[in-house]
């Protein structure tokens, strides 16, 4: 879903008259962070196939390593709206032993079947935060049946703010810039 929301927001980027190249022109703070984070987060299932019992908290340990950048770039445009929704996906994963639960009504509803594996898990009566679990099913888009949270869909929008902001964003006047000096 995040490819998704990036393709469309640079489609509606260049629609509004932006320019692609400005996207190279962003410097985030802890990007390195941000790679080693999205690594371990890939790891977690390959370890735990591999029979690594801690692979829930190589999870949450990722999201803290990217926490930290996203508190350092929250002055970025549609960053605070990407990290509310990193949090509520957080808040879930903790509140569920290290695992995202998905609802198998969702998973139907969008097309798919099976259970899900590695950081996922089924949705049960035990489940704590289900409202913030993967509950939204959504239309078949892609090959791959697609279950969303919440938290999803305000990562999505966060960066979805972000490109517009970074292709078509207003430049400041220069009236406001000589009046700062």
């Amino acid at each position: 879903m995040i490819v998704l929301g990036i393709v469309l927001a640079v489609v509606v980027g260049l629609v509004r008259g932006g320019k692609l190249s400005r996207l190279g022109d962003v410097s985030l703070k802890a990007m390195p962070l941000v790679w080693v984070a999205l690594v371990m987060r890939a790891l977690v299932g390959v370890v735990e196939n591999a029979g690594f019992t801690y692979a829930p908290g190589l999870q949450i340990a990722a999201y803290i390593l990217f926490f930290y950048a996203v508190w350092l770039n929250l002055a970025q445009p549609g960053i605070k709206l990407f990290g509310l929704g990193s949090l509520l996906n957080f808040v879930v994963i903790v509140a569920n032993g290290g695992r995202m639960p998905v609802s198998a009504e969702a998973i139907a509803a969008a097309g798919g079947s099976g259970t899900p594996t590695g950081t996922h898990v089924l949705l049960t009566e035990g489940t704590r935060l289900w409202f913030l679990a993967d509950v939204i099913a959504l239309p078949r888009i892609s090959p791959v049946a697609q279950v969303i949270s919440v938290g999803d869909i305000l990562i999505v929008m966060g960066v979805f703010l972000f490109i517009q902001q970074r292709m078509v964003g207003q430049e400041e006047p220069a009236v406001l810039v000589s009046a700062k000096k």
